[in-house]
């Protein structure tokens, strides 16, 4: 019989006529057409014959498996199979297909799917083998992924924890409030004290329905229109289960593509009457709605006053968080700040536009204009500061090539619109989103860039072309 010859096959079998009297080429070929590994085996279970296409296969030493036993060709755990399959195969063609593995050369198994068919009055048998290595390779990606997913899990349930932790153990009364539907989504144990209520009464209840009756229209509208702002905002009402007026702070934050509110309820109000003259009362008011830092120190620089405006700087909630601790613990980049605004002010008696830093409780730093003034106390000279945010400069608009411009976060185009044109903007964010989606490419592909360049739809020397534009790593044209 000839040998089959096709471009696609690197082996075809070897055999002479003689194995393969009485078997028609048209069916040897049919059956070992779609095939990775076709293999004559005799009925006692050696190896007579061996045809295979790709040329990675020789390294799991084909070719050495003619004249030995099938079952010595496979791992210890595959050889059951081996028998369980010639034992079928003698009472069915073709059998079931049943995976085995053959050892390799660099420790690597090579995983195998056979199924055998028997052709009547011809005393051999035809293994037909499937290469699995494709379909090992996209199940070991599964359990990657599957693997990533469980970590990005576990993260999720630490952040739910400590999220947990903190909103139960704050020393202020909290709830969440949910802004389209003004329903509490969740309270911590103060806040279910303050109010009256257990935490699973409050919970899924209106938000409106914690104030008195008569301030539930203010808390309304303050509650809606806090929720489309993008920092805390203060307003005063009175609680359902009390008389007194409260200091109500509203923070507003997406989660999950919605905005919600933390309401916390600051502290409680007094009148105006204990507070001083009406003249007293509107100067304390005028103060505490500026959007500018105002702060009062005492000689040592301990803070002795501060309006909600220094409070929003700073991120602190509550002025008893502030209050008799020294003003450079949040003003200026370092202790001598104070020191310079303090001894200018005792010689000068005013200092205007100061520029320092003002350092928040969560670690952000801001730009400021301090402007402060000396004034007179009963217990000895007081130090008033007015501080104010100042202006962020308008970012420079590059004309250098795109590439320049590529390294920027992709956040920073939004900023650009309406000073550099449209298709400068679109041409740049191609570019971003294009070095992106190669970067991940390569990660999929374990740095595989014949890989990468398949599963973007590029050629290798296009891909290479990019990863020298995008200066993503040093490549050779000429690798495999």
């Amino acid at each position: 019989m000839d040998k089959q010859a096709s471009r696609e096959v690197s082996r075809s079998f070897r055999s002479d006529g003689e194995l393969f009297a009485g078997l028609g080429a048209e069916a040897l070929a049919l059956a070992t057409a779609n095939s990775d590994i076709s293999l004559v085996v005799s009925r006692s279970g050696h190896i007579l014959d061996v045809s295979y296409r790709e040329d990675s296969l020789k390294a799991f030493d084909v070719d050495g498996w003619e004249d030995r036993p099938w079952q010595d060709t496979v791992t210890v755990e595959s050889r059951d199979k081996i028998r369980e399959l010639l034992q079928e195969a003698t009472t069915v063609s073709p059998t079931r297909s049943r995976q085995v593995n053959h050892p390799g050369k660099d420790g690597n198994d090579l995983p195998m799917g056979y199924r055998i068919v028997s052709f009547s009055n011809w005393p051999h048998h035809v293994a037909l083998g499937t290469d699995l290595r494709p379909m090992a390779e996209m199940q070991q990606r599964l359990v990657r992924a599957q693997i990533e997913m469980e970590k990005d899990y576990r993260k999720l349930r630490d952040i739910e924890s400590r999220y947990r932790l903190l909103f139960h153990l704050a020393v202020e009364p909290l709830i969440v409030v949910e802004a389209q539907a003004m329903r509490i989504l969740d309270a911590n144990e103060d806040a279910a004290k303050l109010l009256g209520k257990p935490i699973k009464k409050l919970v899924g209840s209106a938000a409106v329905g914690v104030f008195a009756k008569a301030d539930q229209g203010i808390a309304t509208e303050a509650l809606t229109s806090f929720g489309a702002r993008s920092r805390a905002e203060v307003f005063r009402a009175r609680l359902a289960n009390t008389d007194r007026y409260m200091e109500i702070r509203v923070t507003p934050f997406r989660e999950l593509g919605k905005t919600n509110l933390l309401v916390s309820f600051v502290s409680e109000v007094p009148t105006r009457a204990a507070a001083g003259s009406t003249s007293d009362a509107n100067l304390a008011s005028v103060v505490d709605s500026l959007p500018e830092g105002i702060v009062i120190v005492d000689g040592e620089g301990r803070i002795i006053e501060a309006n909600p405006g220094f409070l929003d700087l700073i991120r602190v909630v509550t002025l008893d968080r502030v209050k008799d601790r020294s003003l450079d613990k949040w003003l200026g980049g370092s202790s001598v700040d104070l020191q310079v605004l303090m001894a200018n002010l005792r010689e000068h008696g005013t200092v205007r536009r100061f520029s320092s830093v003002v350092r928040d409780d969560v670690g952000g730093t801001e730009k400021v204009e301090v402007s402060a003034a000396r004034i007179a106390g009963r217990d000895g000279p007081l130090f008033g500061f007015a501080i104010r945010e100042v202006v962020r400069a308008e970012p420079a608009i590059q004309t250098s090539g795109a590439g320049d411009r590529q390294g920027a976060a992709a956040t920073q185009f939004t900023d650009l619109v309406g000073r550099v044109p449209l298709k400068d903007l679109v041409r740049d964010t191609a570019g971003v989103i294009e070095k992106l989606c190669i970067e991940a490419a390569l990660r999929l592909t374990d740095n595989n860039r014949a890989s990468a360049a398949d599963m973007l739809g590029l050629s290798r020397q296009s891909l290479y072309i990019k990863l020298r534009r995008f200066g993503i790593s040093d490549v050779d044209e000429d690798e495999d």
